[in-house]
């Protein structure tokens, strides 16, 4: 047979199969069902809502360039399932909406391997979107297919930084160096920042949903064996999640997880929707946790430092598409500019000026990346992270390039307003 014809059918034979990809993608994740009636692919991380209108929480989310699979197709909302739950999307940022043919899905389908290959990943090479930045945190492997038994085609030395197209629950799609492509295990990446802000969840990261106020002295117990953990005074703002079954609000405290109780909270501000929210809104918010009660000089500079980098930012409002640069607001870190002395984490010295004011730029920074704001620079302390945070999730400050630095990537002003009690430490991003 010529050469010219068996390329012409091969290119045929390529493109049919670029066109079931989500159809495949809907047998192999069991959403293949007569119920689905269009399928469409996502143009931004799509919010699952409860409830068709603006204002509903979402129960899951759809990363950008994914398939979307429509129940109920509508003018402002789509009925749509994932692999987790139904809920509700706006039809605006779909595209390519097409009808879903049951018949010709089972007969494309009935020789796919569950095992060997996730269709819904459209990334390739030629359509590579920068989206995150990562890094191995351990060494990580790259596979020829989303799927530990498939070809591993190269290994990423612990903490090598790798580009990522798309995400898809455990696996991810990345570029290591300039041209190694394939797939890794979400779990062996950890140091996430976006390249795009609107590139959807930061793997790993917590999102809290209210602020609240406790009404009483409250021990904070762990969610996992009921220990206590910290003691908070009347008063105190910090962050939560959805209540439970029990009356327990979980809660971030270091790495792990606490809780108080329904009856420890005297009010909850809900944290909006940043596409809804209203001016005055609470559109993010996160709390860490300082030592307190110790009497030594290093350990009172700390708090001292604490309160005023705090102050020096509270208050601080930011234009859409104005830079953020956290050494001018809250630097240099002297003792001519009020400082004290504290522990600091370094590998020449015990103590600094300014020791402390990491926590507050950490604090800060997650704040911050439970929205699309674009991170331009972070600098971890070091590749083990730090007690009050999850690893990879912490941001230092200091001297020459360690510092954070961001630009305000909402369609509207922020500003950033801190809370801060006895021990209690909490960063809260409203729209102005």
């Amino acid at each position: 047979m010529p050469t010219a014809l068996l390329r012409r059918i091969a290119l045929a034979l390529l493109a049919a199969l670029f066109c079931l990809q989500p159809l495949l993608a809907l047998a192999q994740s069991k959403l293949l069902d007569e119920d689905v009636t269009h399928y469409a692919v996502a143009s931004v991380a799509l919010k699952v809502r409860r409830q068709p209108t603006r204002d509903s929480g979402s129960t899951d989310s759809i990363p950008k360039g994914s398939y979307v699979y429509i129940l109920e197709y509508g003018d402002e909302f789509c009925k749509v399932r994932t692999s987790v739950t139904e809920g509700y999307v706006l039809t605006e940022y779909l595209e390519d909406v097409r009808e879903y043919q049951p018949m010709a899905v089972a007969e494309s389908a009935e020789d796919v391997d569950p095992e060997a290959v996730d269709y819904t990943f459209v990334s390739t090479p030629e359509t590579f979107v920068e989206n995150y930045i990562s890094h191995a945190v351990k060494n990580a492997g790259i596979y020829e297919q989303p799927n530990a038994m498939s070809r591993r085609i190269e290994t990423v030395p612990i903490y090598d930084e790798v580009t990522v197209s798309e995400i898809h629950g455990e696996w991810c799609y990345l570029r290591y160096k300039t041209n190694v492509y394939g797939y890794a295990q979400v779990s062996s990446l950890f140091k996430w920042d976006r390249i795009d802000p609107y590139a959807g969840d930061i793997p790993g990261l917590d999102i809290w949903p209210y602020l609240a106020f406790v009404n009483r002295t409250v021990t904070i117990r762990s969610l996992e064996d009921n220990s206590e953990l910290f003691t908070i005074n009347p008063g105190s703002a910090i962050c939560v999640g959805e209540m439970d079954a029990l009356g327990r609000y979980p809660l971030p405290y270091h790495r792990t997880t606490g809780y108080v109780t329904a009856d420890d909270i005297e009010y909850l501000l809900p944290v909006e929707d940043y596409e809804t929210a209203q001016s005055g809104d609470l559109i993010s918010v996160m709390t860490t946790y300082f030592a307190v009660g110790k009497s030594t000089l290093m350990y009172q500079g700390r708090n001292w430092n604490i309160r005023l980098a705090s102050t020096l930012i509270s208050g601080t409002v930011l234009e859409p598409g104005e830079t953020y640069d956290q050494y001018e607001v809250i630097g240099p870190y002297r003792k001519s500019t009020g400082y004290h002395l504290a522990p600091i984490m370094s590998q020449t010295a015990l103590s600094g000026y300014g020791g402390g004011t990491c926590q507050v730029n950490t604090t800060f920074y997650i704040a911050n990346i439970q929205l699309p704001i674009l991170i331009t620079h972070r600098k971890v302390h070091a590749e083990v992270g730090i007690y009050y945070c999850k690893q990879g999730f912490d941001a230092a400050v200091g001297g020459g390039d360690i510092n954070l630095t961001l630009v305000n990537t909402l369609p509207y002003a922020i500003r950033y307003q801190y809370f801060i009690s006895d021990g209690v430490l909490t960063c809260a991003i409203f729209r102005e």
